[in-house]
């Protein structure tokens, strides 16, 4: 009850800020509690599922090379670079089996992303709890204030949470229930940036996280923790 307590009625804010690529919690100074994904967060994750959808059905390497495309292209503070015409072969793009799976991709993707982060409300790792509406002055403040930097372990807690809050969330679903898919698509992604381009210039935020590396195999464990508990997982510790 004093977590749900925690998370109740906590606002989502969407980031329009040009170029920024994020998703935090984060607590205004009256102590109000929100949670925000930025536009450009949304724009890479919709390429993405579109991009593992290609590869799933016509055997391509979409990923790999939207990976490529960003880190040859991106820069910051700048509109998230778009693939050119032709990228996705336009045939493929309508194919009805595409979209659909498409859409399942991303749905797990931003499932996991708010997870994550409404978890750092749920563990108490923010000193606020919600109650209070926001208004418009809260949200410019939100949006313009240091966003905290929580420590790694707090980071793969947030991650083990997360993860429980998908699956979780997924076996209620009718229909298609979501897997860890998305979230490990999502870190394939950063993991391959940072090998490629000067990930604390394109993505600040990967410095106050542990290695995507390290954040994909807590987050298999924890899927695996999980389905082997009957969807109860592992105790999770704040530090």
């Amino acid at each position: 009850a004093p977590q749900q307590a925690r998370v109740s009625g906590i606002p989502l804010i969407v980031d329009a800020e040009v170029g920024e690529v994020n998703a935090f919690a984060a607590c205004t100074k009256e102590g109000k509690a929100a949670m925000a994904i930025s536009d450009g967060l949304l724009d890479i994750q919709a390429h993405l599922a579109q991009a593992r959808a290609t590869d799933e059905l016509f055997g391509s390497r979409k990923v790999d090379e939207y990976v490529r495309f960003i880190a040859q292209h991106q820069r910051p503070k700048t509109p998230i670079a778009r693939p050119p015409a032709g990228f996705f072969d336009p045939t493929q793009t309508v194919d009805g089996r595409k979209v659909q799976r498409q859409h399942q991709v991303l749905d797990e993707q931003i499932a996991f992303v708010l997870g994550h982060e409404l978890a750092h409300h749920y563990l108490g790792h923010l000193p606020c709890t919600s109650g209070a509406t926001l208004n418009a002055a809260d949200v410019a403040r939100v949006l313009s204030d240091v966003v905290p930097l929580f420590n790694q372990p707090n980071e793969l807690a947030a991650d083990m949470a997360g993860v429980n809050n998908l699956l979780t969330t997924g076996a209620r679903r009718q229909g298609y229930r979501y897997t860890e898919g998305g979230a490990l698509l999502t870190m394939q992604f950063f993991s391959a940036i940072d090998q490629l381009s000067a990930i604390d210039v394109l993505f600040g935020f990967e410095r106050s996280h542990p290695p995507p590396a390290v954040r994909s195999l807590v987050m298999q464990q924890t899927a695996g923790a999980w389905r082997s508990t009957g969807g109860q997982g592992l105790p999770i510790l704040s530090f």
